[in-house]
């Protein structure tokens, strides 16, 4: 897919009454931390604006001024990392805003989706940044299709922006791009973190599980891996949540797990079995969103990285695994995760501290066997069910997909119609041999063309 970059200029934040309340320094806590040296890719998918109508129709200058205003009001996305690595300095020094043109029709991509194409659409830099301080921490890159369509698409410091934030960043600034005066209904985007989960201020530790975490990801290239889309109506959502309730074996009480529990166990039962000729350890590592989770609970629009991964293990010995058998391990780790859980992790003497103080070795020696005797997977997923990404209309619509796409992922998200779409980029063995699963794909209502 040829895509040609026709501009590239920095936006910085338009002034404001509040400009003298805003922060000059804002700091990282520690959860932020241990994302810092990586960038997060989302692209959100737009039919031809001009079949809203030429009035609808927008111009790249009105995005960027929209940009400026919606950069004022969540304004350390515009800063820069000091050197310290903890400090974000708010100095309006601006994110990058690109233009290019794709020469070809946004239908070819969705039907046939590539992790290499998709990466085209994305600003050509490295997602591991192994030194942030002074770098950009946003960059949008506005793609136009020959049929007219357009995705905008945000590479973003993962430091700074989690998936509720990216959707709220688009939806403000779509918000403001329809000429509304007032964001109403959003507010409380800077808040004070470090105070909760204190930051270090020796970030060897984190640095060197970084750079592991880097080299088997350039390890795998994306020419190894496979995009997929798969439907979910809400009917068969529905059948399935109730062919996994269970009876709590304490209480006599039915457990019926949630759309995103249920789907979760059966698309890492899957996982598992067609990744098994090669592996004998399986995990599950699923994002959880600790806003609400605290107490008292952070302002729900805030930014910054507040997400915790649930993990979940299986292992080789235990049999062969089914969507039933996992589905209460899941809703476990994910019900278990509170206050009390994140404080223990990430809080002043936590686990991941204490850890981290010791340079990080016990964590990044965990698993390097390359051996079948010890080998691992670990399939990671998160929910951006409930998020207002399709709340982003620009003007001429609301996006007709979003997709936050990476390696060794799952990520669901809503539809339309009351069903869940789920993405995943896997091997392409492991894609190979789930898509031979009948009974996974027994749930599924539709999927685009793939390119194995």
């Amino acid at each position: 897919m040829k895509v040609e970059v026709r501009s590239k200029e920095i936006i910085r934040p338009s002034s404001s009454p509040t400009q003298e309340s805003r922060l000059k320094n804002y700091k990282l806590s520690l959860v932020d931390q241990t994302a810092l040296n990586f960038r997060v890719p989302f692209v959100f998918f737009y039919n031809s604006p001009s079949s809203s109508g030429p009035s609808n129709n927008p111009t790249i200058d009105e995005l960027k001024k929209s940009l400026s205003k919606t950069l004022s009001l969540m304004y350390p996305l515009a800063g820069r990392m000091k050197e310290d690595k903890v400090t974000i300095e708010c100095n309006d020094a601006g994110v990058e805003f690109i233009v290019a043109d794709v020469a070809e029709n946004l239908s070819c991509l969705l039907d046939n989706p590539e992790m290499a194409a998709f990466r085209e659409l994305i600003p050509r830099t490295a997602s591991y940044e192994p030194r942030p301080e002074g770098k950009v921490l946003l960059m949008i890159q506005v793609n136009r299709f020959r049929c007219g369509g357009m995705a905008m698409a945000a590479f973003v410091s993962h430091a700074v922006a989690d998936g509720l934030t990216v959707a709220t960043l688009f939806k403000t600034w779509a918000t403001i791009n329809r000429g509304c005066a007032a964001v109403n209904g959003i507010s409380g985007f800077v808040s004070d973190q470090s105070r909760i989960f204190p930051p270090l201020t020796d970030t060897s530790g984190i640095e060197q599980l970084a750079r592991n975490a880097a080299e088997e990801s350039a390890a795998q290239p994306p020419e190894k891996y496979t995009v997929r889309m798969f439907v979910f109506t809400a009917n068969a959502i529905s059948q399935l949540r109730e062919q996994l309730t269970v009876k709590d074996t304490n209480t006599g009480a039915l457990l019926r797990p949630s759309r995103t529990e249920a789907l979760t166990a059966l698309v890492w039962s899957a996982v598992i079995k067609a990744a098994s000729p090669t592996v004998n350890s399986h995990r599950l590592s699923c994002m959880v969103n600790l806003r609400s989770r605290m107490e008292p609970p952070l302002p729900p629009n805030c930014i910054g990285n507040l997400v915790h991964g649930a993990t979940v293990e299986w292992e080789e010995k235990e049999g062969s695994a089914t969507a039933v058998q996992l589905v209460q391990r899941i809703r476990d780790s994910l019900r278990a995760v509170n206050d009390g859980v994140a404080r223990k992790m990430y809080g002043e003497g936590g686990l991941l501290r204490a850890a981290l103080a010791g340079g990080g070795g016990e964590i990044v020696r965990k698993g390097d066997s390359n051996s079948k005797k010890d080998s691992s997977y670990c399939l990671y997923t998160s929910s951006l069910c409930g998020l207002p990404f399709f709340e982003a209309d620009f003007g001429w619509g609301r996006p007709i997909r979003v997709v936050n796409v990476l390696k060794d992922s799952a990520a669901f998200m809503d539809t339309i119609n009351g069903g869940i779409e789920l993405w995943m980029g896997l091997p392409k063995e492991v894609m190979q041999a789930l898509m031979q699963n009948h009974h996974f794909l027994g749930y599924v209502s539709g999927f685009p063309k793939s390119s194995l």
